[in-house]
């Protein structure tokens, strides 16, 4: 991953809301968005992304709530991103000072891992629109648009997470793209702790 784009885009959104007059029209597919959202408890999704370079890459995505992620980069890229509830680390195996380390608050990303969610009243949620088949929520700072902004892109017949692109303050967007979603996965809850896997990833580098 291109982590200058992904860090400026993720932790950069102070999340503000201002979230426009719903219409009737939409209150069936905001109820299936929050259904869907707080039922994701447990995920192992493979996911694609595609940066602004125009390179790409593959890993797999890990979800545990309340509060728990984890993006495991497919070899070359030798990448980590750990959320474990307060904290976002990024592990970068070209540096030697350790993952650095933000408050998991500033992502928007966020949503995703918290214990109930209504997209209507959520800090992080701007706007909600329908664009074909398809739900998108825009997530961004109204009082500092210049940090870019994350649209989450969902299926809406049945509902299910696709997508998101990540736009920096220079307008260059990376894409991600879910594939293959478990929800019934089986994983050890120490892939989420940030210590743990600084000795494993500095071990298998």
């Amino acid at each position: 991953m291109d982590r200058r784009h992904f860090l400026t885009a993720a932790t950069g959104l102070a999340l503000a809301t201002v979230l426009p007059r719903i219409g009737a029209a939409q209150n069936a597919v905001i109820d299936g968005l929050n259904a869907y959202l707080n039922g994701l408890t447990r995920v192992r999704a493979r996911f694609r992304q595609a940066s602004p370079d125009g390179t790409e890459q593959t890993g797999t995505f890990f979800l545990l709530k309340p509060g728990k992620m984890r993006f495991e980069f497919d070899a070359p890229a030798d990448q980590l991103i750990i959320a474990d509830g307060t904290t976002l680390a990024v592990f970068d195996a070209k540096s030697n000072a350790g993952p650095q380390r933000y408050p998991q608050r500033q992502t928007p990303l966020s949503l995703l891992s918290m214990r109930e969610i209504n997209v209507t009243s959520s800090p992080f949620v701007r706007r909600i629109d329908m664009v074909e088949n398809r739900a998108q929520i825009t997530l961004f700072d109204p009082e500092a648009p210049e940090n870019g902004q994350m649209v989450m892109i969902f299926d809406t017949e049945p509902v299910a997470l696709r997508e998101w692109i990540l736009t920096d303050r220079t307008g260059l967007e990376t894409h991600v793209f879910l594939e293959t979603i478990d929800t019934e996965a089986q994983f050890e809850t120490r892939i989420f702790n940030i210590a743990h896997n600084i000795s494993t990833f500095q071990r298998n580098r």
